[in-house]
């Protein structure tokens, strides 16, 4: 099957009431793609593979949509490419020279009126393409070394995810709930009731949870069940990728030397956590 828009995944498993999982690869390590798209074969789980604007330095801009076209043979379920977090609107359009199947332009820190004129800018690039966009409203701030969460400053307004939507209307929205990104410390303060809010002025338009990590169970799935069509996971795959590396060269598995056995340890290994995304989305069995 052939890389599909983000748009057209996500938006059925909002009208179906599940998410898609949305996995950040580390800018298209090649270890972790084939994990993601492995076990979402064998989930039959539609699945978008990301880059994060910020790690693709290493790799390259364009590395992920040429890997993933590349593995096209080894999967039958739709897969999606996309550039997470693009702070700038021309390296949106690079991202859809490059193929990704969706960008994020990222004006959150931004007034809204600069991330409107921005987000449309993209939109009106990306859709004539048959590419999806995503926006976000709510600054999702990172949490401190510590895990502590900074996330009072990032509560999104549901005014302005209404004047937002009216003027750039957007495949899917990211919107600050108290979430942030990486590790928290103790359980994260997720308002519920503020994406209710939220998800009646949306109206049609799925919703994104980003900083997935560490957040229980029970309230992604209160998201989903309140909008969230699309769920990012990055951090606890790649800390869990580099223990199982370290695993593997500490004398977990036999390698002589060969860097690719360690790789395929790793891989291997990883594959489980893939697993209990896709599954904590309700998307296996979707395809």
């Amino acid at each position: 099957m052939s890389i599909v828009s983000s748009a057209e995944i996500v938006k059925k498993a909002w009208k179906e009431g599940y998410a898609v999982a949305a996995i950040n690869c580390q800018g298209g390590n090649y270890d972790i793609v084939r994990s993601v798209i492995e076990t979402a074969v064998e989930e039959r789980a539609p699945v978008i593979l990301m880059a994060y604007a910020a790690n693709t330095a290493y790799y390259g801009l364009g590395w992920l949509p040429k890997l993933v076209s590349a593995l096209e043979e080894d999967f039958d379920i739709p897969v999606a490419v996309h550039l997470d977090h693009g702070q700038n609107v021309d390296l949106a359009k690079r991202g859809m020279e490059l193929g990704y199947s969706s960008v994020m332009i990222d004006f959150s820190t931004k007034p809204l009126a600069d991330n409107i004129e921005a987000t449309k800018a993209v939109i009106s690039a990306a859709h004539p393409k048959g590419i999806a966009v995503e926006a976000e409203l709510g600054e999702l701030l990172r949490n401190d070394g510590d895990g502590t969460p900074r996330a009072a400053e990032n509560l999104v307004d549901p005014e302005h995810v209404r004047q937002f939507l009216e003027q750039a209307p957007v495949d899917m929205l990211a919107v600050g709930i108290g979430n942030s990104h990486g590790f928290y410390k103790g359980e994260p303060n997720i308002r519920i009731e503020l994406l209710q809010r939220v998800r009646e002025v949306a109206r049609d338009t799925p919703l994104v949870l980003h900083g997935s990590t560490g957040i229980p169970e029970a309230t992604v799935k209160s998201c989903i069940k309140n909008g969230m069509a699309k769920i990012n996971f990055g951090t606890v795959v790649r800390v869990k990728f580099v223990e199982y590396l370290k695993e593997g060269l500490g004398g977990a598995v036999e390698h002589k030397g060969h860097a690719w056995r360690v790789c395929q340890y790793a891989e291997q290994k990883i594959k489980e956590k893939i697993r209990d995304i896709i599954r904590l989305t309700g998307s296996s069995g979707a395809v």
